[in-house]
């Protein structure tokens, strides 16, 4: 076999069925490899490497399935960096396959060299060049394995044009995959029960709890089980930017955003009054607390978090409890636990009160919304666009 062939032979494994690029000198191999597997594996063509980029951002947020691209070398490589850093600072996991120029050009004034592995290096999970084409089925299953697992992101491979041409024995290599690590998350992890029972005492023991909904609770499609918490406890749920959809917006539990950015002031509101505060998938940033000044009234010990990157727990208040794991599972868990109605007496008020706030601020912005002014009013056009 040549190792254009082991890798798509790999990708296919992996479940890949489309893989975004831009052809260019160096992947004419892996093209007539595709070209082989017409059928099983589908090319969509750019119109350049950027956009390839953003259409594999865009089929990791929209599947269980890392999103792959491919780029030729140079200029095809810098073209691809701004959205590898877009999907690997929103946790979406993507693969990206530099075919590059071929190893023996190495420090040799080759037109397009580039040193793409330590290029990627600071916004990837993992960036490495393959100098062996028997190595490729070993640093495949590495790449769908990182991407995949813990805290979704980007990998990157540079793949010399002479590894795809290389000669391989099959019976020197082994092209099975791990089962696990084609979809996303991969190998889920749960706290221990003892964390759990905590995280249930403060729930059902707070007058204002309030859960933020952030984005690891979209790529873990964790938003029925948000819903089913919030209605078993009776407790209202805010969302990040990036959490928005996590449960409808006209829902009687659905506050609003947070944060700096596109927010509902009466959110903002919920957060700075609530005694007990769930985070779940939300690594608290700067628009969220815009800047770490919000809100006044400081956040530390009257919160908890919920995410499968421990590095994010607490990073920026003092945490009343860090729960580590995959949000989707831990959700399930508490679900399993908590009783049917155990909040609706105790918070009802609580739950009232930010309704009437939220009413109070569509009465008000309704005039907006519908107006005739002319000029156009960019909250009427965002009207009309919805």
């Amino acid at each position: 076999m040549r190792g254009a062939d082991i890798l798509v032979e790999m990708l296919i494994g992996y479940g890949v069925e489309v893989i975004f690029g831009v052809p260019g000198d160096t992947n004419v191999p892996f093209y007539e490899a595709l070209q082989q597997r017409e059928g099983e594996i589908r090319h969509v063509m750019a119109r350049d490497e950027r956009s390839a980029g953003y259409m594999a951002d865009a089929y990791g947020r929209f599947t269980s399935k890392p999103g792959v691209f491919e780029c030729p070398s140079g200029a095809g490589a810098m073209y691809s960096l701004p959205p590898v850093a877009e999907s690997n600072a929103s946790s979406v996991p993507v693969i990206l396959l530099t075919i590059d120029i071929p190893l023996p050009g190495e420090g040799r004034g080759v037109l397009t060299e580039l040193d793409c592995a330590r290029l990627f290096e600071p916004i990837t999970k993992m960036s490495v060049q393959v100098k062996s084409a028997d190595k490729l089925p070993e640093i495949i299953r590495r790449a769908f394995r990182v991407a995949c697992s813990g805290k979704p992101g980007a990998v990157h491979l540079q793949i010399p044009e002479d590894m795809l041409m290389a000669e391989v024995d099959p019976s020197r290599i082994s092209l099975h995959v791990e089962t696990e690590c084609k979809e996303f998350p991969a190998y889920p992890t749960l706290p221990s029960p003892e964390k759990l029972d905590t995280l249930i005492s403060l729930l059902t023991t707070s007058k204002k709890p309030l859960i933020v909904s952030g984005g690891g609770v979209n790529r873990s499609c964790a938003g029925p089980e948000v819903t089913e918490l919030a209605e078993r406890l009776n407790i209202p749920v805010c969302t990040t930017m990036t959490g928005q959809g996590t449960m409808p917006d006209d829902h009687r539990l659905a506050v609003g955003v947070i944060g700096d950015n596109g927010f509902h002031p009466h959110a903002n509101w919920a957060l700075e009054h609530a005694d007990f505060v769930l985070f779940v998938g939300s690594r608290m940033g700067s628009v969220v607390t815009i800047g770490w000044t919000f809100p006044k009234i400081t956040l530390n010990k009257r919160v908890a978090q919920i995410d499968i990157d421990p590095e994010i727990m607490a990073n920026n208040y003092e945490n009343v409890l860090s729960v580590q794991g995959d949000a989707r599972l831990v959700l399930q868990r508490l679900i399993d636990t908590v009783p049917a109605n155990g909040g609706a007496a105790r918070t009802q008020g609580w739950v009232d009160e930010l309704n009437e706030l939220r009413a109070n601020f569509w009465e008000n912005a309704e005039t907006l919304l519908s107006s005739e002014a002319s000029p156009l009013r960019p909250e009427r056009a965002c009207t009309l666009l919805q």
